[in-house]
């Protein structure tokens, strides 16, 4: 029977000031100052002194200022930047991407961090100078009582997932949760990020940057390893396999199924299947609740067992173990995205604005709102982080980010590196800051991802999200193709109060129809966006224009914030009060141009300050159909719309000679 006794701990690693035997035989070693690190030489170190400065590396590690993986530059440039200034160092370290920590110090202090969510897990004693990437090897050594502050039974009582805030079930040993660093000797704990406000951005913009940024990653990333992505027809493995398509043939690609009936796993196996045969994709599917009683498992859970004190998938990691353990294989997961999709906001009712130990604690699981020692626990975790210290970020945000990434995912890989390590293109604070920075609008409705898939590789939009349809179950070309394709078309937006002030919006064009709203929760008197449609016509003949348009809101006792406008040539023609009628309105226009072309400008304006109710996102206009012809009619002027709520302004002498409105 094979012996799993070297895969115990596996791509880990030690840090003590003590002299001690190190972990496994097989490790390597490797002193600075008083510092004896013991490393898995499966992991990958560099290191460098500058004066009384030295920095050390451990684990995959992109530099996404300089696109570099080469890791002795990296440390050259830590070291740089930690001699220009501490601010100089941090911004830097957000610049960095991957699985890895840094150990740094001079004559007098060293301390340690960790990758942007932790993933490179960081357990540390209490009392004594013991580091390490497992709990139980850390405990090896310190020999730590059970903790009095949280209870290993709630590992089963509450969820198998994780224990509250960053305690583990040993009283001296815990997590360095992400964004705080520890200073070894004192054993203090400092938030080092954020350092400033997060500054709003345009959703184009953060899409644009993170499409550079990830792709690059990929490019690096290629060209050492073997890449491996798990397939899914959910939205987070749709946003990787968007950033990868010029790489395809480096990746082999996998889909999760079992023998009986699953229907997540089943729609995931159905599109993973027609995606693969459709783009030339390296793929193959993977059995995962097979029966394994046989002693070697047995044995891997042991070791398993000891490398995480959570659970997540033993089975999975033998699997991996049997199918991706060669040492060019890197695993690329997604997990990481939902930190900018409002997580916990989107998936737990009735949370309160602030972040408080009772709120943390009803995230950890509704069934321990009243344990008064669970939220104790969570009381100290949010003192010991400095919670309180995060400028104007979503402390559910940072909560999700440091807490359920840091803790539970991070546990999650240590199955894993048994077999291979891995990487988040995303892992990088300068990528998870572009994902905060969009507009709560964005966030909620998952816009940054799904544009990321249209820009980067189109044709995935053909298979829906979760879903088994497809774009040709519900499109026909009679229905679809019918109007005059928007071509040529321009979108403006602005304030008719004051000429500086810029106003963002939002916009989805198809050939012959288009959406666009103002991407603001809260629009100001005069705040606007519009659209410019160029028209073709015929001169000094009768032609039509049909202009098919929707406002989806209809709330009476909400009239007056906001309304769209119609003109023709700059000149108003139409305006209806954004909540007065919900269905669409064609409107039918019959004149003789005076020239052969013309423009149609279709407007959202607001009328007062809005309240912060989300009007940017309520007022979207959807200009369903745009057609225009020679009308069979003679000197018949006129306008009619079909909504009883448009007002139509006839004192323009935009027509020729003249002409008459009839509203319905």
């Amino acid at each position: 029977m094979e012996s799993f006794d070297k895969l115990k701990y596996n791509r880990g690693y030690l840090i003590t000031t003590e002299d001690v035997k190190p972990p496994q035989d097989h490790w390597k070693s490797l002193d600075i100052k008083e510092y004896r690190i013991f490393y898995d030489p499966l992991n990958e170190i560099s290191w460098n002194f500058s004066g009384s400065n030295w920095v050390f590396i451990l684990g995959n590690i992109l530099d996404l200022k300089n696109f570099t993986s080469e890791k002795s530059l990296i440390v050259k440039e830590l070291l740089r930047s930690l001699e220009t200034s501490q601010d100089h160092f941090f911004d830097y370290i957000d610049e960095l991407s991957g699985r890895f920590l840094i150990l740094y110090g001079n004559d007098t202090t060293a301390r340690i961090l960790s990758d942007a969510t932790g993933m490179r897990t960081i357990f540390y004693s209490k009392s004594k100078a013991f580091l390490g990437s497992h709990c139980a090897l850390v405990q090896e050594y310190v020999n730590s009582p059970e903790s009095t502050t949280v209870q290993r039974e709630w590992l089963g009582k509450y969820t198998s997932q994780f224990l509250p805030g960053h305690f583990t079930p040993f009283e001296d040993i815990v997590f360095l949760t992400p964004n705080t660093l520890l200073d070894i000797k004192s054993t203090q704990v400092k938030r080092f990020f954020p350092r400033e406000d997060i500054k709003e951005l345009p959703t184009e913009t953060v899409v644009e940057e993170i499409s550079v940024l990830a792709k690059k990653q990929v490019e690096l990333l290629s060209q050492k390893f073997k890449l491996l992505l798990s397939l899914t027809a959910g939205l987070d493995s749709r946003t990787t396999l968007s950033l990868l398509g010029d790489y395809k043939e480096r990746f082999e690609f996998f889909t999760y199924t079992r023998s009986t009936f699953n229907e997540s796993l089943d729609i995931d196996q159905e599109i993973a299947k027609e995606m693969a045969e459709n783009l030339g994709l390296n793929h193959h599917f993977i059995m995962i609740d097979q029966d394994m009683k046989d002693k070697e498992f047995i044995e891997l859970t042991k070791v398993l067992r000891r490398n995480t004190f959570s659970s997540h998938a033993f089975k999975l990691a033998r699997i991996y173990l049997s199918k991706f353990s060669k040492k060019e294989h890197l695993h690329i997961r997604s997990n990481l995205y939902e930190i900018g999709r409002m997580y916990f906001k989107n998936n737990i009712r009735n949370l309160p604005k602030e972040l408080t130990p009772e709120s943390m604690s009803k995230i950890y699981s509704v069934k321990s709102v009243e344990d008064q020692k669970v939220i104790e626990a969570f009381n100290q975790y949010y003192n010991h982080v400095q919670m309180d210290k995060i400028f104007n970020y979503d402390p559910y945000d940072l909560f999700y980010w440091e807490y359920r990434m840091g803790t539970w995912h991070a546990q999650l890989l240590l199955e894993s590196d048994i077999a291979h390590d891995t990487f988040i293109l995303f892992n990088s604070r300068k990528i998870l800051k572009l994902l905060l920075a969009v507009p709560e609008t964005a966030k909620k409705e998952n816009t940054v991802f799904y544009q990321l898939i249209s820009k980067n590789w189109s044709v995935l939009d053909f298979w829906k999200i979760n879903s088994r349809t497809k774009l040709t179950d519900y499109y026909d070309n009679e229905f679809d193709e019918f109007g005059q394709i928007l071509k040529d078309i321009e979108f403006n937006s602005g304030s008719e109060e004051n000429p500086n002030r810029i106003v963002p919006f939002k916009t989805k064009v198809f050939p012959t129809r288009l959406k666009f709203h103002i991407d603001l929760g809260a629009p100001k008197k005069g705040d606007y966006a519009e659209v410019n449609i160029p028209l073709k016509v015929k001169k000094d003949e009768t032609n039509y224009c049909i202009l098919q348009i929707r406002s989806p809101y209809e709330r009476r006792k909400n009239l007056g914030r906001i309304h769209y406008e119609v003109l023709f040539d700059n000149q108003l023609l139409l305006r209806e009060d954004i909540a007065s009628w919900k269905e669409s309105n064609q409107i039918i226009i019959n004149w003789v141009p005076k020239s052969p072309s013309c423009s149609l400008t279709i407007r959202i304006v607001a009328d007062r300050n809005c309240e912060d109710w989300n009007w940017g996102k309520i007022a979207t206009l959807l200009i369903e159909r745009v057609t225009t012809g020679v009308a069979q009619v003679e000197n018949n002027f006129e306008v009619t719309t079909s909504s009883p709520y448009s007002q139509v302004y006839s004192d323009q002498e935009i027509f020729q000679p003249s002409f008459t409105i009839n509203p319905e």
